[in-house]
């Protein structure tokens, strides 16, 4: 450390993306590179040409500036301070033959002088292309002539974003932000702040994008970046469970700790701070009560407080070793660090309070001491102070209560003292008597004294019964002493009376060991006598004094906690825990009885949660336990087989019943049947008893009821309320049935893999299932099954029938049902967490989640009263059961819709919406173009991204078979009449032996919509035909044809990278479904078919990263399906309920898109996915309300909407069937304005940032839209809408595309006709013409 604390390092450690950012690579130098560097100059000029690494692909010719940008941050001149952040741009090169014709308005940065290469300003913009006169009568010929569609190389560059970055500089104060210059770019809004004490700089983007905190409808708490919102107030469709939250946790039985540094005391002695897993509980030590602390993801391995009690640090284990500091008062979450990799083992303030010391393990395994500066820890940052790895190892550590910088530490053979200087930790091994290492060594702790010059002293405890006395100073030992468990035997010599210690711990008058034999011992300050002797069953891990020396805290092996009053001699239980998970558990009228992996049985008081009794059986490992309803005896059964049933008021074993073959899978009593009890194993055997006096009688073995499945333990038998019935899975998996618990006579049988959807469609997979419980309720008896495909099914118990389902429940395998006394809810576990629903299953009630469980959840259980309800996994929860004293009764014409998104809050809350959004109305003049802005006031009410997963839900109810009349709107798809059909014999050539190959097609289908495809950058042309799709160079007119539809090609939509294409037809005689076809743009073949509409498909589009595939069906059948491109898989589907004419991936926020369609109907949808299980991903959808001025026309008619375009991140353009344009915030979900752009209906809209395309019948509109991108709901000035540019076409625009600046694009209409459009030049060009009807005949000659 000493060679390298002093050295200056010129790379870079660390980056910090404070962003949602995609990020390949970062590369770190201390050279320089352009990327107009030759190699062998770099002497000369100190610039070196880029490494392999920077070599990007670049199209022939293209000059590496016009793709890529080059940003050079931090500057080493020394004429420039070193954060600023600046364009780096070579000099001109031959490639730039000419200067553009005008410089673009750009903030000036500062030039350094001794690097004028990288600061050199030149422009960005690539020289304007020259126009061209081209002859429209010859339209064919001129098709190769048109340079601005084939001359790829010389189209406008993108904007870089280092044309927008500001200069920054530090000033005399800590902070200053620097603004970007407003409307230079597509990044306006941006800003940079500069930390000199951090040496750090930070750029936000968007620093006025609203940020909203989400309340519970009664909450009044908002926030916003910039300016209030209002929260929403008027009830959504959804409702919210009642109350809420319904469960709060009250009682936690359950000790997490292992090992040292598992409990504490607080400052003034009257509370324990210990781990419960993931739990921390602080518990009174007079009163029981507790306090709970939840945040930690693995079990919690250290707790510590500092000396005022005021913050409290815990540590996790596992691969994430996260450190969280909590305000002990608040029970908040102050900071959280990870800077261990893994097994953090120890916690320890500072006696001053300013430092955290943690110990864990690195990535490579060797021992690492942190010591933190808790300095801003009330802002969320824990710094490291200093850090050290040490390959010795270490069980045990302390720091000093003198000086904070030093601390010591131990390990089995090594004690080694640590202290902080110049930041760094610096270590000395203390030499064990000579030289010679001493074994075993247990423990190490620091007692304050006199005696030395550092004011304390270091007592090392061994497993061999001695305590060394080592001086910090000289870092010598300077006595041992063996301690013997009789004071007269202290001179002997004896191996037998030596007392191996396992913890020490020193007040200011005393001294406490913990021994292996059980003994806690209290020792004077010499180790003379013992003063107090405390003996335990079990070995002991811990003792820990109270900050005055009074009262001791120790903790055992077996999950105990106890607490010595050293004045007083008197000795209590604080708690009691299993050591390993509970298996299973079970509720009387005050007693909770336990079953766990640690081999024991335990019975606890319900109202203390104190422990009562303690059995177990020699070699036995019990997992099911059931109370009698007498509450005097309990049955449990064991891994063996073995039933055996004991007495609680005997606490003794009364009598074994039939041991079965394999584990006890499900065990019960039947209530109202006093003394019937039924089993079964895991080989599917029932076996039903009935007292007979004082002992049990068999009534019946039933073999293969119950599916053979470890994985139904222990719930695999459930008991009705009035124990009349019993059910179970089996004999089967796909099978649940109902016995009678009489003679186990069968009552009812139900197939859950027959189950179909709500929509009446089979379910995709088979499904099993796994978990039954009984719902009763004063009128109805009912029955829960929840299967492997994530539903919970309702059934009537009676007559088998369907009554509700939802799903999904949770993402994975559900662990147990229960339904509460009242029937009012019921409550699933799985996921570690518990989730309650209301009984209905009906979607649009939200559930509420509870977490706290680290481990799979076995059992929940109501008390007899249903005021509280137990759980049991890796520790027993008892939470209060809050019932609603009204019962709202829900609509029976409720509908079953797709379940909420879940989050992993503690509780789900419904956010409502409004239905009179308030809009902006725009008339305008089809003189002069110009719009005219009317506003309309009103309240406003945002909607967020949770509240639009939160609040809606799709309605699914009678969709899928309700029928629509055919769209008056042009944009919808119509098939054209057919006059032909195909052979009934058809033959099919092998390859290369096709007597005929199609070599061109002349015409372009009219009818369908969005049928062509324009990659600027690339060049790729392909547009339909019929049924073939052809891919058509520009350059020289050759074709190829990509075959594979049967039906004509509906739509079309291509990847964002050019890799695939999809293409889709609808049905026919030859195709029962509609084609969907996915073709490889590189080899032109087809990878696969989809076919799961039924009709055609009306629109397709893939999301902003490729990875899904939006379809929609026509009128006929408006089904909406979510495709993952990764295996071509249904991810989604559902129904919309209403025509829909265009479906759009929202650009810039990946998973949502919308619809529009009939009767101005439109949709915002959300896709949530589930990273661990793609099947079981969630769809939500708002349909905002539509004012009436755009809702209608002047007839009173209501209108379509036909078209929709996101113009930026914010705003979405909307037209519609009586030619108005509309804008809207999609933040907010609200119209902000609407104009007049035409007279008839708007078919097509494509727009970037401030420029705007709309076509229509016979016409296309370039819109100058400047301004609409800054606009929002609370605007009070809104922009001049005007046209730039008009063009008269033939027919009805049905597809458009543009490039990115939107100057050159390629159209289509419904004669036929694709267009060449360049709107700086105002010209358009016909490129491909067609006929409209059927070609009767045809004639050829040698000319023409």
């Amino acid at each position: 450390m000493a060679v390298y604390m002093r050295r200056s390092f010129s790379h870079v450690k660390c980056i910090r993306l404070c962003a949602c950012l995609k990020v390949k690579n970062i590369l770190t130098s201390d050279m320089y590179f352009s990327p107009d560097a030759t190699v062998g100059r770099e002497s000369e000029s100190g610039i070196h040409p880029f490494p392999r690494q920077l070599k990007f692909p670049l199209r022939p010719g293209e000059p590496w500036h016009d793709r890529y940008s080059f940003v050079m941050f931090p500057q080493s001149s020394s004429k420039t301070p070193y954060d600023t952040i600046r364009q780096i741009t070579p000099r001109p090169t031959s490639s730039m033959t000419q200067k553009p014709a005008q410089k673009p308005a750009m903030r000036p940065a500062r030039q350094a002088a001794d690097h004028e290469d990288f600061a050199s300003g030149m422009d960005n913009t690539l020289q304007r292309v020259a126009g061209r006169n081209v002859d429209v009568s010859r339209a064919t010929a001129s098709m190769a002539d048109i340079s601005a569609l084939t001359n790829i190389q010389k189209m406008p560059s993108k904007i870089r974003i280092t044309a927008d970055l500001p200069e920054i500089n530090y000033a005399d104060d800590d902070f200053q932000t620097a603004e970007a210059p407003y409307g230079t770019g597509q990044f306006d809004h941006y800003s940079i702040v500069a930390d000199k004490n951090k040496k750090d700089v930070h750029i936000f983007a968007q620093p006025g994008e609203e940020v909203i905190v989400h309340r519970n409808s009664t909450s009044e708490a908002k926030m916003k970046a910039n300016k209030s919102v209002t929260l929403p107030a008027k009830r959504s469709t959804s409702k919210t469970l009642q109350p809420d939250p319904i469960m709060k946790l009250q009682r936690v039985i359950g000790f997490g700790g292992v090992g040292k540094g598992q409990a504490c005391w607080t400052t003034d002695g009257k509370s324990v701070v210990y781990p419960s897993h993931t739990l921390i509980v602080s518990i009174n030590v007079d009163t029981k009560r507790q306090r709970f602390f939840a945040g930690h993801t693995e079990k919690v391995s250290a707790v510590c407080l500092n000396a005022s009690s005021s913050l409290l640090a815990s540590g996790q284990t596992g691969a994430q070793s996260l450190v969280r500091v909590w305000g002990y008062k608040e029970g908040n979450c102050l900071a959280i660090v990870k800077t261990h990799d893994h097994g953090l083992c120890m916690l320890e303030f500072s006696v001053c309070g300013r430092s955290l010391c943690g110990i864990g393990k690195d990535a490579k395994g060797q021992n690492m001491i942190v010591m933190w500066n808790l300095a801003e820890v009330e802002r969320g940052m824990l710094t490291v102070t200093a850090k050290a790895h040490t390959d010795v190892d270490v069980i045990a550590a302390a720091l000093d209560p003198v000086d904070s910088a030093r601390l010591v530490t131990c390990g089995h053979d090594n004690v080694q003292l640590w202290r902080v200087r110049d930041g760094s930790l610096r270590c000395c091994s203390v030499s064990l008597r000579g030289g010679q290492k001493r074994a075993g060594i247990s423990d190490v702790c620091y007692k304050t004294t006199k005696e030395t010059a550092a004011g304390v002293t270091i007592y090392v405890s061994c497993l061999s019964g001695e305590v060394v006395r080592i001086d910090p100073d000289l870092a010598a030992v300077t006595s041992v002493q063996s301690l013997r468990s009789d004071p007269s035997l202290v001179e002997s010599r004896r191996p037998s009376s030596c007392i191996s210690i396992t913890a020490m711990a020193a007040s200011a008058s005393l001294f406490a060991t913990t021994s292996t034999d059980g003994f806690l011992r209290f020792w004077m300050p010499d180790f003379s006598r013992v003063l107090i002797e405390v003996e335990h069953e079990e070995p002991l891990l811990q003792v820990v004094f109270t900050q005055d020396g009074h009262r001791a805290l120790v903790s055992t092996a077996v999950g105990s906690l106890a607490i010595v009053d050293v004045a007083t001699d008197s000795y209590r239980t604080l708690l009691r825990a299993h050591t390993d998970e509970v298996l299973d558990m079970a509720v009387s009228e005050d007693l909770l009885g336990t079953v766990s992996a640690d081999g024991t049985i335990r019975i606890w008081s319900l109202e203390t949660s104190q422990q009562l009794y303690d059995f177990s059986i020699s070699g036995e490992v019990p997992c099911n336990i059931s109370f009698r309803s007498s509450s005097s005896e309990f049955a449990c059964g064991f891994l063996s087989g073995r039933v055996t049933v004991f007495s609680v008021p005997q606490a003794k074993a009364l009598t074994e019943l039939k041991q079965l073959r394999g584990q006890i899978t499900g065990l019960a009593y039947c209530a109202g049947h006093e003394g019937t009890l039924c089993y079964c194993d895991q080989f599917g055997t029932i076996t039903l008893y009935r007292t007979s006096g004082t002992g049990y009688r068999l009534i019946r073995g039933l073999p293969n009821a119950v599916y053979r499945h470890l994985e139904l333990a222990p719930n695999a038998l459930v008991v009705s309320r009035n124990g009349s019935h019993i059910a179970c899975v089996g004999p089967s998996e796909y099978v649940v049935t109902v016995m009678d618990t009489a003679a186990l006579n069968e009552v009812l049988r139900i197939d859950v893999s027959s189950v179909k959807l709500p929509s009446g469609a089979p379910y995709p997979a088979l499904d099993t299932a796994q978990q039954v419980a009984f719902l009763t309720s004063a009128s109805s008896h009912e029955l829960l099954v929840a299967t492997s495909g994530s539903r919970l099914l309702r059934f009537d118990a009676w007559s088998g029938k369907l009554l509700a389902q939802l799903q999904p429940v949770h993402t994975g395998a559900c662990t147990a049902v229960i339904a509460s006394v009242d029937g009012r809810y019921v409550l699933t576990a799985g996921d570690n967490c518990i989730k309650v629903w209301d009984s209905s299953l009906r979607t649009n009630v939200i559930p509420q989640m509870f977490i706290g469980h680290s481990s799979r959840i076995n059992s929940l259980c109501f008390t007899a009263d249903g005021a509280s309800l137990v759980s049991a996994g890796d520790s027993v929860f008892y939470w209060s059961f809050v019932r609603s004293r009204e019962q709202k009764s829900l609509d029976s014409n409720d509908v079953y819709r797709k379940p909420e998104l879940q989050s992993n809050a503690a509780s789900l809350s419904v956010h409502h919406l409004i239905d009179d959004i308030p809009c902006r109305d725009i008339s305008t003049s089809l003189n002069t173009r110009t719009a005219e802005l009317i506003t309309r006031q009103g309240n406003q009410r945002p909607v967020t991204p949770q509240n639009f997963r939160q609040a809606f839900e799709q309605k699914e109810e009678k969709e899928e078979g309700k029928q629509f009349s055919v769209p008056k709107a042009k944009k919808h798809f119509k098939k054209a009449m057919k006059q032909s059909s195909l052979a009934q014999r058809r033959y099919t050539a092998l390859a290369g032996q096709a007597g005929l190959k199609l070599n061109s097609v002349i015409g372009f289908n009219g009818n369908s919509r969005n049928n062509v495809v324009w990659h600027p950058e690339t060049g790729l042309f392909i547009y339909t035909s019929g049924c073939v799709a052809i891919v058509e160079d520009l350059k020289d007119g050759t074709q190829r044809h990509l075959m594979g539809h049967v039906e004509e090609i509906s739509t079309m939509a291509l990847q964002h990278d050019c890799q695939v294409l999809v293409s889709a037809s609808g049905s026919s005689g030859a195709a029962a479904c509609s084609q969907m076809c996915i073709w490889d743009m590189q080899s032109l073949a087809c990878r696969t078919v989809l076919s799961q509409h039924r009709t055609d498909v009306q629109s397709l589009d893939f999301c902003l990263d490729d990875r899904f595939l939006l379809s929609v069906g026509n009128y006929q059948d408006p089904k909406i399906i979510i495709w993952s491109t990764y295996d071509w898989t249904v991810t989604m589907t559902t129904h919309a309920s209403y025509p829909v004419h265009t479906a759009l991936w929202n650009p810039f926020r990946s998973c949502e898109f919308m619809t529009v369609g009939e009767q101005g109907r439109m949709t915002f949808w959300l896709l949530e996915e589930n990273h661990s299980n793609r099947t079981l991903a969630q769809l939500s959808m708002h349909e905002p309300d539509v004012p009436d001025e755009l809702l209608y026309n002047k007839l009173g008619n209501v209108v379509h909407f036909t078209s929709a375009c996101y113009i930026s991140d914010k705003h979405l353009c909307l037209g519609t069937s009586s030619g108005r344009l509309a804008l809207w915030d999609t933040t907010t979900n609200i119209c902000i304005m609407h104009w007049i752009a035409d007279e008839s209906e708007i078919g097509v809209i494509t727009g970037r940032s401030e420029r705007l395309v709309t076509g229509s019948q016979n016409r296309l509109c370039l819109w100058d839209a400047a301004g609409l991108t800054q606009l929002s709901d609370s605007s009070q000035t809104l922009p001049k809408v005007a046209v730039s540019g008009d063009m008269e076409l033939e027919g009805y625009v049905t597809t458009a595309n543009f490039d990115s600046a939107l100057v050159m694009g390629i159209v289509g209409t419904d004669t036929g006709t694709l267009w060449y459009i360049n709107w700086s030049e105002n010209v358009h060009i016909r490129l491909v013409s067609s006929h409209r009807d059927k070609v009767s005949i045809t004639i050829y000659s040698e000319i023409f």
